[in-house]
């Protein structure tokens, strides 16, 4: 079956590719429209329907079989050329399927196919198939070409392609085709591969990084290059399904240049030294360039100050954005995208699996592991029953958790008091969801702990723009060891006696108990609005 179905791959990706992008702006439509009429934000998602599901499992069952019994066989290094090169065929069951020739240019390797559209597209799938990425385009002159430089070729991950790209560049180092210190470079490049992983046509950098031995953090960010990247990127990423400032984050680092028609600079500079704005804190001028450059929250203010003065935007003078955007995946974030893998989605499946084979390579064990803490709670989320034995340091039972229940508590506390009495539903910044803990020692005595979740409002000063956002939160008081190892067991944080902070990932790790996933859903989905106000000195 599989071996009648991997010819036609071309034809299925194709198919996938079209029904996809279908399938995101019906979402964005229905989305618009429903919402327009009844009030309600609700939209259609066509890649929920079984045909979309089952045309991604034959895709990704015959890439597999491609990516299992593919050999890759290079031919001989050949000189006599205007760049070194050698042909690299892709095999199945003895019959070659597609080829590409590997050349060096003097300085980078380069995969490169010129022929036939068919060939090109039979190849192209074969590189994704293997988990790279390629491109089909139409050169006049060339016909039909794909390449790959070297982030391309060292994407492809299949042993059986590594080894060809490396035995290549070996022969060349053998021939001294190569400088030694080049050699290294590149070897370290194969080795290493790149550090990119692509979700919704989005290409993320993926870095880990170790403050102290108790700290770690993963890092998966995009940096667009313009606003336009940025916009498609933010609109291809609600178009899967997850939502800015919980799945993911985006800031703005830098500011505009302002560039100003000679004859109008000095009256431009006029204006802004009247405007209340401060030249070196607010602005700054750059005299031989006729340029202001500006803070991007004063960015508003100052092309204001100039348009007061009677200069025409675009005519005498032109803001254009010299900052940088960086667009983050949270930890919420990969644990939605975790989530959509369990359910299926091969986009997203391969989005983690290759998140955990650059962390990998590049970082080595202790980053994977700290991916699989970041990923468990969605991996685990409603799966734990009680009881729950609970462990101390050494490795002795302590306890065990033989009931978990929930409450949710409306009101505010006060002098540090709980707030008032359970009801049956409230929301907003005056909810609250009280867990309810009860262990048992091995006395047999049983014990009550709880933790009281509520709503953190902080606020953020940007210029004349007050920022006020919510954080998940709970501040409980740990008695003794044993609560302390409760509270390990259930958060997966260590704690110590006292009063700890308990936030976002503490509650995500409670998630994995039966008992408690669907309340914790509830009491996140009547979470306050984030907001902000014109006015820095109101409090919200």
């Amino acid at each position: 079956m599989l071996e009648a179905v991997t010819p036609v791959l071309p034809t299925l990706h194709k198919l996938r590719d079209a029904l996809a992008e279908f399938a995101d702006a019906f979402r964005v439509v229905t989305r618009e429209v429903i919402r327009a009429k009844f009030g309600v934000d609700w939209a259609y998602n066509i890649r929920n329907e079984m045909f979309f599901k089952k045309l991604n499992q034959i895709i990704a069952m015959a890439e597999d079989y491609v990516y299992r019994n593919v050999a890759v066989e290079r031919g001989p290094l050949e000189i006599g050329w205007r760049w070194p090169k050698a042909i690299i065929r892709f095999k199945l069951g003895g019959e070659e399927v597609a080829y590409i020739i590997m050349y060096w240019t003097g300085n980078r390797p380069l995969a490169q196919f010129r022929g036939s559209r068919e060939k090109a597209e039979r190849l192209a799938s074969v590189i994704r198939a293997l988990g790279g990425e390629a491109e089909v385009k139409h050169v006049k002159g060339a016909g039909w070409v794909v390449q790959l430089y070297t982030d391309g070729i060292t994407a492809i991950r299949h042993n059986g392609w590594l080894n060809a790209v490396r035995s290549f560049v070996d022969e060349l180092k053998d021939k001294g085709l190569i400088s030694d210190e080049r050699y290294k470079q590149v070897v370290k490049e194969i080795e290493t591969g790149p550090n990119v992983v692509k979700f919704a046509d989005v290409e993320f950098s993926v870095n880990y990084k170790t403050r102290d031995k108790y700290s770690d953090i993963i890092q998966v960010r995009y940096t667009p290059t313009s606003e336009a990247s940025k916009n498609a990127a933010l609109n291809a990423l609600k178009a899967r399904g997850l939502k800015e400032g919980i799945h993911f984050t985006v800031k703005e680092y830098g500011g505009y240049e302002i560039r100003v028609a000679d004859e109008f600079y000095a009256k431009a500079l006029e204006a802004l030294a009247h405007s209340g704005l401060r030249e070196g804190e607010h602005y700054a001028v750059y005299g031989k360039r006729r340029e202001i450059r500006v803070k991007a929250e004063q960015k508003d203010a100052a092309v204001n100050a100039l348009k007061a003065a009677g200069l025409e935007e675009g005519k005498h003078f032109a803001a254009k954005w010299n900052g940088q955007y960086i667009i983050r995946i949270t930890y919420d974030g990969l644990r939605e995208i975790q989530r959509m893998a369990l359910s299926g989605d091969v986009e997203a499946e391969r989005f983690i699996r290759g998140l955990e084979d650059v962390l990998r390579r590049r970082y080595g064990d202790n980053a994977v592991k700290k991916l699989i803490e970041v990923l468990s709670p969605a991996r685990e989320e409603g799966t734990l029953d009680l009881p729950l034995a609970v462990y101390d340091e050494r490795g002795n039972v302590v306890a065990r958790v033989v009931d978990l229940r929930y409450e949710f508590v409306k009101g505010k506390r006060k002098d540090k008091q709980p707030a008032g009495q359970p009801v049956s539903h409230c929301a907003g910044e005056d909810c609250r969801l009280r867990v309810v803990v009860e262990y048992e020692l091995p006395s047999g005595e049983r014990r009550q702990f709880k933790m009281e979740w509520y709503w953190k409002k902080q606020q953020k000063n940007k210029g004349k723009t007050t920022a006020t956002y919510y954080l998940e939160s709970a501040r409980p008081t740990i008695k003794d060891d044993v609560e302390v190892a409760v509270v390990k067991a259930l958060t997966k944080r260590k704690v110590e006696k006292g009063q700890v902070w308990l936030h976002a990932d503490q509650l995500e790790a409670l998630r994995r108990f039966k008992a408690l996933k669907d309340a914790i859903d509830q009491w996140r989905a009547e979470k306050p609005q984030s907001k902000s106000s014109r006015d820095a000195g109101r409090s919200d």
